[in-house]
């Protein structure tokens, strides 16, 4: 028996008994991490150095320390059940090492940023799938926040003035209002990503009659294959694939609002500018993003450097 066949039959004994959104948050780790980093391995040959390394290591730089524990906690419960059914001998993997909560932080913006260069790279790898390189796209191109485009309809784009409007986000507890006052806010749109948004809305409608579907413009932007909401871990799995196969460097998708913002302030766009953009206040963008702010004070005394043309001789 699989671990993937293990935690179905696992789920569907004890949905019943979790309340709330429980069962569909562990429904969650089960189809978003659980399957897809362990689902293959035999139980019965399942051991603490496969758990480690294909899991718990495979979360660390793209989950935040809490949500491990949370996935493993509740893995940890499927295996105590197949010892308890005496499936396997057992438990072998309770003393796995999880991350320290205090020394990761999944927003943190140090190393979580891909350059021009190596989001571009990225870019190039995910074009099979028009839906996730739209979303990755939509993500690095506006430092829109993951929920925000989730949350996305279509009545919300205004293609002839070329704006996004976002006024709420979406996660797995469902749907509601934007995180603050600030994240209630229009985005310009580049031509380049109006056309991309149009070619994807196309794409939708397409879909959507292939399914006998009608295209709503109240409909969410972001489906899948099979018209339905786009996997909530889209953009993370989509990030970890392309890591895996292709080398890119890895990042969470929240990296990739640091990257609008890095690249944004490297470029000479005004703090107050990229702060309206990103949806929150210029006290906030000034201290979250204090390193970028620091390379430009050295950029500008480099050019009073050559402008001034000291005189070496003296």
């Amino acid at each position: 028996m699989t671990v993937s066949h293990w935690v179905d039959i696992y789920y569907d004994r004890k949905k019943s008994k979790w309340k709330g959104t429980t069962p569909k948050t562990y429904r969650n780790i089960i189809d978003s991490f659980i399957k897809p980093f362990i689902g293959q391995f035999k139980l019965s040959r399942f051991t603490k150095s496969i758990y480690q390394s294909q899991f718990i290591d495979r979360l660390i730089p793209i989950a935040a320390p809490k949500s491990i524990a949370t996935y493993h906690n509740f893995f940890i419960g499927c295996i105590n059940a197949a010892v308890e059914d005496e499936i396997i001998d057992k438990n072998r993997i309770a003393k796995a090492e999880l991350p320290r909560v205090e020394k990761q932080n999944n927003d943190e913006v140090e190393g979580n940023y891909l350059t021009l260069t190596e989001l571009t790279h990225l870019l190039n790898c995910i074009r099979q799938s028009i839906s996730r390189y739209t979303l990755i796209a939509l993500l690095a191109a506006t430092g829109m926040r993951r929920g925000e485009a989730k949350a996305l309809r279509w009545s919300e784009v205004d293609f002839t003035k070329k704006i996004i409007y976002i006024s709420r986000t979406r996660d797995f507890y469902g749907e509601r209002s934007a995180k603050t006052i600030n994240s209630i806010r229009s985005i310009d749109m580049t031509d380049d990503l109006a056309k991309q948004l149009e070619r994807y809305r196309i794409w939708c409608i397409e879909k959507k009659l292939a399914y006998g579907k009608q295209h709503q413009d109240d409909d969410l932007i972001f489906i899948s294959n099979t018209c339905k909401p786009l996997n909530q871990e889209a953009a993370r799995l989509t990030l970890i694939q392309m890591h895996e196969i292709y080398g890119v460097k890895l990042i969470s998708p929240h990296g990739l609002r640091h990257t609008f913002a890095t690249i944004s302030i490297s470029s000479g766009t005004p703090p107050t500018t990229v702060a309206k953009i990103l949806g929150m206040t210029n006290s906030t963008l000034l201290k979250t993003y204090a390193h970028s702010f620091a390379e430009r004070e050295k950029q500008a005394m480099q050019v009073m450097n050559q402008i001034l043309n000291f005189d070496k001789s003296l």
